[in-house]
């Protein structure tokens, strides 16, 4: 099943990008959220002056200590995700917002302390976001954006007891190199 949503969900990726004008940049984006990190790799692509398709692969590292369903859980997992991006003003700098898609493949080891128990549960996670956020051209073909993100998180598969879920709130920086 795992396997089946994630060919989905790239080929959805892969669709969109080939629909776009031409590939605009490819960079990294770091994350970081009150109970983790995610390091990612991307690509744009330019459907207009104003708006751009992002594409992202990376690894979201979760450290929710007890922010979830047990009193400690640790793990993290490979991810996919898409977005819609929205300059308010042409030529991909300056201040946007951007709606997002991801799916997270994660595992979580677990812990309770009362009594002491200990699990691992496997999840796939949907996580529609927004952001808001600014990129500043620092040369003609390098860019550094800065921008926060909030959504949600949904365990949509979960195979062993559940753990956290919930809304979420990130911030994060990019570098991107425009081609």
């Amino acid at each position: 099943m795992k396997i089946r949503l994630a060919l989905l969900f790239g080929m959805c990726c892969c669709f969109s990008a080939a629909k776009a004008q031409s590939m605009e940049s490819y960079g990294v984006d770091i994350q970081a959220y009150p109970a983790g990190m995610m390091f990612m790799a991307k690509t744009a692509f330019n459907l207009n002056e104003h708006n751009v398709l992002n594409t992202r692969i990376g690894y979201n590292m979760a450290r929710r200590q007890d922010f979830g369903e047990h009193d400690n859980e640790e793990g993290g997992g490979l991810g996919l995700n898409i977005g819609f991006k929205h300059y308010l003003k042409p030529a991909s700098s300056g201040l946007y917002y951007e709606l997002k898609s991801s799916i997270w493949f994660m595992n979580i080891d677990w812990r309770d302390n009362k009594p002491i128990r200990t699990g691992s549960t496997s999840i796939t996670v949907f996580q529609p976001t927004a952001i808001a956020g600014y990129d500043f051209n620092l040369s003609s073909k390098v860019s550094f954006g800065l921008y926060a993100e909030f959504g949600y998180e949904i365990n949509v598969i979960s195979s062993g007891e559940d753990v956290g879920q919930g809304g979420i709130s990130l911030v994060g920086f990019s570098l991107s190199r425009k081609l």
